[in-house]
């Protein structure tokens, strides 16, 4: 649990810290999203919070401290730690090509990609996989089966191509390495030790009324609705099913701010926390086509770096160290480790309509315009 301080204590002005999320208030109020959750975080201490709305357009519920959240990709940060701590533990090398471990994968031109590149968006694979064969309400484990035989869109390392395809197989990894399924290894390997309570791949039922409704989903009301639907809610996707509060999130963050270190205990090794925030794909054009792309796009492993992306969610003022990530479902979070400063953002509504631009990078820019020293 993060210490609860004065902003003034840790350098922040309270009055434009109240004007930042004042344009949380703003989204609230024109409709933008129905709910809202955003913490802020200073030499790992909380300086400020912001809860809003309701839980769903059913209920009267509000949103706080302990309402749970659809992080969508913020998770995909998650699975490279998971991945990553087969790395630190000398299970497995970045350098291993994918089918060494994942045998069915070899062929078709698959065979020179390594885990680094799946780490990295570099391997070539799809944004999305091909779902053809794939029956609707299939279990996660079903459907990563067929990512083993996905076609590559573009040559292994030529440039950053967003892949939840990617992202399965490092799901697919992780179980065959070491031997627990996915969402159980997270629990226990991941969450648990970082302190992150509240975090779930496939939550218990009676959770249901605190997980927030995501609105502007694609077939609402069907039986198998994104996020929404009791099918979605079972799905345990390693490239973006996680359910946590903001705090959960801001815990995950403070990990590597704080090289590995939480409450006293390395959890992580400093060396990972530094090689998982150190910008892999130097020069190389690309992001997530048809949304969001950038001549030079900086990713480390897991993470979207700033860099010198022109336009980031993290704001103009955000340094190039600054790491984070977004979710569809209208979720973001950064950390900038120049000013020890971390924001997590988590509102209700999918980007279909690219509503997060501008809002985003103004409300982060505001944010950090609250600092003073």
């Amino acid at each position: 649990m993060f210490p609860n301080v004065s902003p003034e204590s840790v350098g922040i002005d309270p009055a434009r810290l109240q004007r930042a999320f004042g344009l949380l208030q703003g989204w609230l109020d024109t409709g933008i999203a129905t709910a809202v959750a955003s913490v802020v975080i200073r030499r790992g201490q909380l300086v400020g919070s912001f809860y809003g709305g309701t839980t769903s357009p059913a209920s009267s519920q509000p949103v706080d401290a302990d309402s749970l959240f659809h992080l969508a990709s913020i998770g995909k940060p998650m699975a490279a730690l998971a991945t990553m701590l087969l790395v630190e533990r000398g299970q497995i090398s970045l350098a291993d090509p994918v089918a060494a471990i994942l045998p069915d994968f070899a062929g078709n031109g698959r065979d020179p990609i390594m885990v680094r590149h799946l780490l990295t968006h570099t391997s070539g694979l799809p944004q999305d996989p091909d779902l053809t064969n794939v029956a609707p309400g299939s279990s996660t484990a079903a459907e990563l089966q067929t990512y083993l035989q996905a076609r590559m869109d573009v040559p292994i390392g030529s440039k950053v191509e967003y892949s939840n395809v990617g992202y399965g197989l490092l799901g697919l990894i992780v179980e065959a390495v070491s031997g627990q399924l996915f969402p159980v290894y997270m629990r226990e390997q991941l969450f648990e030790p970082i302190g992150m309570q509240q975090a779930y791949l496939a939550p218990p039922k009676e959770l249901y009324p605190r997980i927030v409704h995501v609105a502007g989903v694609a077939e609402p009301g069907s039986h198998f609705e994104r996020f929404n639907s009791e099918h979605a809610r079972q799905q345990t996707h390693p490239a973006g099913h996680v359910i946590a509060t903001a705090l959960d999130v801001a815990h995950f963050f403070q990990l590597f701010l704080s090289q590995g270190k939480l409450d006293q205990r390395q959890v992580i090794a400093p060396a990972t926390a530094q090689l998982m925030t150190t910008n892999q794909t130097d020069g190389l054009r690309g992001g997530i086509e048809g949304f969001m792309t950038w001549d030079d796009c900086a990713w480390g492993l897991g993470f979207d770096l700033r860099g010198i992306k022109p336009s980031h969610f993290s704001g103009e003022y955000s340094s190039a160290q600054t790491f984070g990530h977004t979710g569809v479902a209208g979720t973001f979070a950064w950390a900038d480790p120049t000013r020890d400063l971390i924001c997590v953002m988590l509102a209700n509504r999918m980007l279909y309509n690219r509503w997060n631009t501008p809002h985003w990078s103004r409300y982060s820019t505001a944010l950090i315009a609250s600092l003073v020293s």
